[in-house]
């Protein structure tokens, strides 16, 4: 009898071995990570502990990502086709082991690495691809990869060659394409029901089991505390080995935890509580006070590669005169650009380890950032002098009144948890008073504060951000009058103003260019429409700069974002 069960037991192990093993990888990416960090191989285990920011993620689904507390996480447990080589920006192959472009630019074909499994073991395959493409597509598709792969406002024709192999056919030559290459692809085999029955935006919401969330990362989700705490494990069927030929990821695990107050994040890291964690501009000197004396080294990391800025509500649907007029005003926005004190910003809240910011452009691309544009330096005289030639004018009672005789009063909203974006506000509240314009400033719940911007366009004026992109093209959704980003009028069926028709052209013919000086040019008169109208006021910008243990190895941030997602594959812990 016991023979018996021990062979039962033998056949059953051998049955889930080869069922386990029945999806063989045949095309790992070999990471050179000696060359790639002048660091040694690194070795298996631990956790890595790092401080996520105010709060976690809203939605596990990465085509309903609006925010980057969602992205930072959908990043990781999804991939695209393609990724940009973290130390110069160029387009790389990534889920996709090739890629061609035929030689009249319009037709891309990728060929996919054979053998890689979604987090449940189930192969992935070109199906996923052309799925998510559809999702992408959909008519009621939220997510933000839908602008980026329309061209002339026409989507891409797509097909499956084979399991491994998909080729899309362009309208025209779309010289940023591949930029858009690397949008989260989704499991058909998971998702493909819901989408098909009008689902898909139902699906993997926080309240979805953890383990139904299933990527293609290097990492999965093993559970979520809201906003308190998250972990990923480790994906022990990734597709990335190191030179050695160890699988990667070398960590166990990463656990995020959210406090809504910086100052309580930075004790805890002090507490030895985090392993790395980006350093707040308000709290640099502290850390190179304490570097000398804990276990953790200051890495600089560069320019953010995002922006800041406050932004003014434009939209007839969201808002009516008299506010409407003020906004539409370009003489009333660029007065107001002169009254944003963006060096005490930097003094208070940065210890001046940061940039004023003039351009929308991602600061760590030289090539096409303008360094000619239109600057607004804080001159409140100024801002006085072209408020009145506007017919802005300063009554006996020291208020600000418009041509019709309104006084200029508005609501001024930022998020909770974020200290310069709160200095920012105040500090602007107080100069504004100065011109006799009333300024109510509010701090709200980030949620609250998106659903304003992007679904019931019931505001005034927002300070909020902007994830960089490294191409200029990546803007699209912000710039081009379409864009569901374009937030001071969104979705415009066609373009309202003529400057706003002229940032569409340059966009289009930066795309129609494979010519990168030709670019240059049209993304340089693009920056000078911005600078004259000001449809965004830029603020300051921080200086990245992350405190990272000792017993971390290859946590380098990146050269391109100054982030690190992507190289968590690679950090291994030194015991």
């Amino acid at each position: 009898m016991k023979t018996f069960n021990l062979s039962l037991v033998v056949l059953l192990v051998l049955s889930l071995s080869a069922a386990v093993g029945a999806v063989e990888l045949q095309d790992p990416e070999v990471v050179d990570v000696e060359e790639y960090y002048g660091d040694s191989i690194g070795q298996y285990g631990g956790t890595m502990t790092i401080y996520g920011g105010a709060e976690g993620p809203k939605s596990f689904n990465p085509h309903l990502a609006a925010e980057t507390s969602t992205t930072d996480l959908t990043d990781i447990l999804f991939e695209g086709l393609v990724r940009l080589d973290r130390t110069n920006g160029d387009v790389i192959p990534h889920l996709a082991r090739d890629f061609e472009i035929s030689d009249d630019g319009t037709e891309l074909t990728f060929h996919l690495r054979r053998g890689v499994q979604w987090h449940d073991g189930e192969e992935f395959t070109a199906d996923d691809v052309i799925f998510t493409l559809d999702v992408i597509y959909a008519p009621d598709s939220q997510s933000n990869a839908r602008t980026g792969l329309h061209i002339d406002g026409e989507p891409m024709e797509y097909e499956k060659i084979d399991d491994y192999t998909v080729q899309m056919t362009l309208p025209r030559v779309h010289s940023p394409i591949l930029y858009n290459m690397g949008f989260n692809i989704v499991p058909e085999h998971l998702l493909g029901e819901a989408f098909r029955d009008g689902r898909f935006n139902e699906t993997w919401t926080l309240a979805s089991d953890t383990a139904d969330i299933i990527g293609t990362g290097a990492f999965k989700l093993d559970s979520y505390r809201v906003d308190q705490e998250l972990v990923i494990v480790r994906n022990s069927s990734y597709w990335q080995e190191d030179n050695a030929g160890n699988q990667l990821p070398y960590l166990s695990r990463v656990i995020y935890k959210y406090y809504p107050n910086q100052d309580t994040a930075v004790l805890a890291f002090f507490s030895g509580e985090f392993d790395y964690m980006g350093i707040p501009a308000t709290h640099f000197t502290e850390f190179e006070d304490r570097e000398p004396n804990l276990p953790f080294a200051i890495v600089e990391a560069g320019p953010n590669p995002g922006t800041t800025f406050i932004v003014f509500n434009q939209n007839p649907e969201g808002i009516d005169p008299p506010a409407l007029n003020w906004f539409q005003d370009k003489e009333f926005r660029q007065a107001l650009a002169y009254a944003v004190d963006r060096q005490t910003i930097l003094e208070i809240e940065m210890n001046n380890r940061g940039y004023i910011q003039h351009s929308p452009i991602n600061m760590r691309n030289e090539f096409f950032l303008n360094p000619d544009v239109k600057e607004y330096h804080f001159d409140l005289d100024r801002a006085h002098e072209k408020l009145e030639a506007a017919g802005y004018t300063l009554g006996d009672d020291g208020r600000r009144y418009d041509p019709e005789g309104n006084h200029v009063e508005f609501e001024l909203n930022t998020n909770t948890g974020v200290a310069i974006r709160q200095t920012t506000g105040e500090l602007f509240q107080e100069d504004l008073g100065e011109l006799g314009i009333t300024v109510t400033f509010n701090l709200i719940n980030f949620n609250v504060l998106v659903d304003k911007l992007m679904q019931n366009f019931d505001w005034e004026a927002i300070i909020i951000g902007l994830t960089g992109t490294f191409d200029p093209n990546g803007g699209a959704n912000t710039w081009m009058s379409h864009g569901n980003l374009h937030m001071w009028h969104p979705l415009q069926e066609e373009p309202v103003t003529e400057w706003e028709t002229r940032i569409d052209e340059l966009f289009v013919n930066a795309q129609r260019t494979m010519d990168w000086d030709e670019r240059q040019k049209y993304y340089y008169e693009f920056q000078e429409i911005v600078a004259e109208q000001v449809p965004l006021i830029y603020t300051v910008n921080a200086e990245v700069n992350v405190a990272v243990r000792d017993h971390l190895r290859n946590a380098i941030p990146s050269d391109i974002s100054g982030g690190m997602p992507s190289a968590w594959n690679w950090i291994w812990i030194d015991r």
